[in-house]
């Protein structure tokens, strides 16, 4: 019998977006009746525990693996991948690799072909967005591709009614004023709720620091209308450079909490995710933050509300971890559960 399977690892730290998101995957799958080929899930965050707690994993897994398993990976798997892939293929096991990050973007520790070249050891990929689905196979990426769109998010938290003001933002992230600064520049009328940490000791009267808050904390209190995915120290968005490529290709973790918060989305228009939020119906898509009191101003009771009633019925499938598994279904995968 055909298993879809997964290997688990310790876990540093699950109080950034990519562990959360790993953890949730994991979760996921085992709800869906997908197998453990690792060892338990586990929390240390000593460095020397975490290498060889991960190591046995990955030994445990070259003995727990049968042919015709699936295999999903959670890419970027350090030090292991080509390994965990190449004896995948050896045991009859098929490979399916969801991306959380590519290293020849953010950190630039691999060229854009020896990424390809890693990569197409695995067997079929889960991506962000059809633009990094169109690019993986414009450099050379020829297995199967299907698109995630967006992280599920799993919280026992529900949203508490909230009476806010009409125009009102809220950002999750690092607030620092060289990483973020556009945050201290948005319109006076906007008001600005920041949830984060290492904001500047000056704020304006519309902005609001909350300190760092928990998702669970996020999804029940945080105050704002809108939900804001920006990056840089301008309003303004350019196509080029790091930023402006990065955002073409990544499905933001903090999408999905603001969506789960029931917040709609404020996002570039040119960012991978845009044709996502436009589509679903469930934010607002921009060229622009220069002008957002006018746009926000102009959104009608009944416009907004319906967005609304759109993020709802979208936060029930991140709940439910439904991107995950119908981007499984996509691929052919036996869905247990």
């Amino acid at each position: 019998m055909s298993r879809l399977c997964y290997i688990s690892r310790n876990y540093k730290s699950t109080g950034y977006a990519g562990g959360k998101a790993r953890v949730d995957i994991e979760d996921i799958l085992s709800n869906m009746g997908a197998v453990n080929l690792g060892l338990r899930r586990t929390f240390y965050s000593n460095k020397i525990v975490d290498y060889f707690r991960n190591l046995a994993g990955i030994i445990h897994f070259m003995f727990s693996a049968r042919k015709g398993d699936t295999l999903l990976i959670q890419y970027p798997l350090k030090k292991y991948f080509r390994f965990v892939c190449r004896w995948a293929r050896l045991r009859g096991v098929r490979t399916i690799s969801v991306i959380h990050d590519l290293g020849s973007f953010r950190r630039h520790r691999l060229s854009v072909k020896q990424e390809i070249n890693k990569l197409s050891l695995c067997d079929a990929l889960i991506v962000a967005n059809n633009g990094a689905a169109e690019w993986l196979r414009q450099k050379g990426y020829k297995n199967p591709i299907t698109e995630l769109e967006a992280f599920d998010f799993l919280s026992e938290s529900r949203p508490k009614e909230q009476k806010t003001e009409p125009v009102s933002c809220l950002f999750v992230g690092g607030l620092k004023a060289d990483g973020n600064g556009f945050l201290y520049k948005l319109p006076s009328k906007v008001d600005v709720e920041l949830y984060g940490q290492n904001a500047p000791s000056e704020l304006t009267a519309n902005v609001h620091l909350h300190g760092f808050g928990e998702p669970d904390r996020i999804i029940e209190n945080a105050p704002g209308r809108y939900g804001v995915i920006w990056y840089g120290n301008t309003l303004e968005h350019d196509d080029a450079g790091y930023i402006g490529e990065y955002i073409k290709y990544c499905a933001p973790h903090k999408m999905s909490l603001y969506i789960r918060a029931e917040k709609p989305v404020i996002i570039w228009k040119g960012a991978g995710s845009a044709p996502f939020i436009q589509r679903e119906g469930v934010g607002i898509a921009v060229d622009s933050l220069v002008n957002l009191d006018d746009v926000l101003e102009s959104v009608s009771y009944e416009q907004y509300n319906e967005m609304k009633r759109n993020v709802r019925r979208v936060a029930a499938k991140l709940a439910n971890g439904g991107f995950i598994r119908d981007a499984l279904a996509r691929l052919g995968v036996p869905q247990v559960k």
